[in-house]
């Protein structure tokens, strides 16, 4: 069965689509997600985090207290549905899951669930190698941070004194300063915001100065700064290409020689690199990137040649030694890589609940801080709590992933008895798709329908248009074609909406619904270009030429 996809929503962005139907075929195209690791922080901790007794020794059997930790699903006829961590991976088609726990600073269960690829059977062990994504940033600024204190970079002087002939320029005459280290790891140097789209394997990838530059074959914004430095907080990875280039040019070295050297080497890190593409001796085992149907994307992975923002390939298990590390020595229990009032520097946060390299949430008590992590096809998230040495790192390998995060880390919190703890709810997506694993879409949708009813600012379109397609992904075409369809009716004037629902016609062959729909969605927007394209192939008269690919 051929797979749609379709555009969505990030976390507190408003509904647009950036999969444009070329004429006659369907082209994916992946979506930016740099906003993501700012805003999962507060979407996981703000507002709430709930005392409750002090550390008790762990459980005999972690994967099972897990398993009874996970947030039940409670219908309306008073059943309950209690799922182990199974059950939701497959309803979420997750293939992929991978778990470590910090207990007392320590790494004291680490394990592997799951598959590294769909249909596969090799499991995913806690050696099992995942792409980090924007995890690579605490690094790069724990790198910095390694030769700020040897006083070979300032954190407050402008980045260009540091710089040779490739110089940060503004990209209009109002600006007249130069972000510092400080500003470009805290995301407020005034560059461009968002996240990376990475590089199919075998195509050609840009060096470090075609990215800075957005030359061929980089496909990033150049790195220009578009607002005044200080203004204002936008997350984006732009910034820690600079940095990159900072640290390569201070130092003489190789980005991935100098972090296996300064940092993965004294931390005893052996599965952890920056390669990028992944060498070839590392390839075995590691985990293939699945979108959010459970379709393992082409080549596997994506290339993220954008190293120190989203290059980082790690193990749950190795990430978790990075936090406790950089907690240790906030603490004044380690000073393997930095002294205290380094760590304390990087822990301080700078703007909001951003800190240099980690995120400060701000609904959280003590000291925690975290990063999450979001490339294409991958998961991740990673936080530490500096009082208690508790946390933990999961990553999954699969853009549905994201739907785990928040169940896996509460159920945590709740089965390793940690003494401070994150919300614990169900969102209306994750619930409809459960529900329907275990009930069917009778029941998914009407459960889905109440809780819109009852809570309508909770639930986003992206919910029904992600379990549309997974039920596309999985034959199950005419329960699709009325998850389109719903949320066409929930949403009318919404474009995007209405045009997804066309090329679910389109692709199940409905010529005549798909071109009806087209003509409502070029009635409310005539120059909508993705509209304009798929109502061109559709008047071709070609059946399978439109097909996802």
């Amino acid at each position: 069965m051929k797979e749609l996809v379709f555009g969505g929503i990030q976390i507190g962005v408003s509904f647009t689509s950036s999969h444009a139907l070329t004429p006659c075929s369907v082209r994916r195209s992946i979506r930016w997600i740099g906003c993501l690791a700012a805003s999962v922080a507060g979407w996981i901790f703000g507002g709430c985090s709930t005392p409750i007794e002090r550390t008790r020794p762990l459980p005999a059997d972690p994967a099972a207290a897990l398993d009874r930790a996970l947030p039940v699903v409670a219908l309306e006829d008073g059943t309950v549905l209690e799922l182990g961590l199974a059950d939701w991976m497959a309803h979420l088609a997750v293939p992929g899951l991978s778990i470590a726990l910090i207990n007392d600073f320590e790494v004291v269960w680490a394990q592997g669930f799951g598959v590294t690829k769909a249909g596969g059977d090799t499991p995913v062990t806690p050696d099992t190698l995942f792409q980090a994504a924007s995890i690579s940033k605490p690094v790069t600024a724990l790198t910095t941070m390694l030769l700020v204190e040897e006083g070979r970079l300032g954190l407050d002087i402008p980045v260009n004194e540091f710089l040779g002939q490739w110089q940060l320029l503004p990209a209009k005459t109002t600006i007249d300063r130069v972000p510092t280290l400080r500003e470009l790891l805290g995301h407020t140097g005034g560059l461009p915001g968002g996240g990376f789209f990475g590089y199919d394997p075998g195509s050609p990838f840009p060096t470090l100065l075609e990215m800075l530059d957005a030359l061929p074959p980089a496909n990033n914004p150049a790195a220009r700064i578009v607002q005044a430095p200080g203004e204002s907080l936008v997350y984006g990875g732009m910034g820690y290409m600079v940095v990159q280039k900072v640290l390569t040019e201070r130092t003489g070295a190789d980005f991935v020689e100098l972090t296996e050297r300064r940092v993965f080497t004294p931390l005893g890190l052996s599965r952890s690199t920056f390669a990028q593409p992944l060498p070839e001796d590392l390839q075995d085992g590691v985990a293939g990137g699945h979108t959010a149907t459970g379709r393992l994307i082409p080549g596997g992975w994506r290339v993220h040649t954008e190293q120190a923002a989203a290059g980082l390939w790690t193990t749950p298990g190795e990430a978790a030694l990075i936090a406790i590390e950089t907690a240790r020595a906030a603490r004044g229990l380690s000073t393997v890589l930095v002294t205290p009032q380094m760590a304390e520097t990087m822990l301080t946060p700078h703007r909001e609940d951003v800190a240099l390299g980690w995120m400060r949430p701000g609904g959280a008590r003590g000291e925690l801080f975290s990063h999450s992590g979001a490339n294409f096809g991958f998961r991740a998230y990673l936080l530490m709590h500096a009082e208690t040495g508790q946390g933990l790192a999961v990553m999954t390998n699969a853009d549905s992933g994201e739907r785990l995060l928040l169940p896996v880390i509460s159920a945590a919190a709740e089965a390793f008895h940690w003494p401070w703890r994150p919300l614990r709810s169900l969102s209306p997506g994750t619930r409809l798709a459960l529900i329907d694993g275990e009930r069917g879409p009778d029941l998914a949708l009407a459960d889905f329908l109440l809780q819109h009813q009852r809570h309508p600012q909770t639930v986003s379109p992206q919910d029904l248009h992600e379990w549309g397609n997974r039920l596309f992904y999985r034959d199950r075409v005419d329960d699709a074609l009325r998850a389109f369809r719903k949320n066409a009716d929930l949403y009318p004037e919404n474009k995007h909406i209405r045009l997804h629902l066309a090329r679910a016609y389109f692709a199940a062959g409905h010529l005549p619904d798909a071109e009806r729909i087209v003509e409502h969605v070029l009635a409310l927007a005539p120059d909508f270009e993705p509209a304009i394209r798929l109502q061109a192939c559709l008047r071709r008269e070609h059946p399978g030429a439109g097909a996802p690919d």
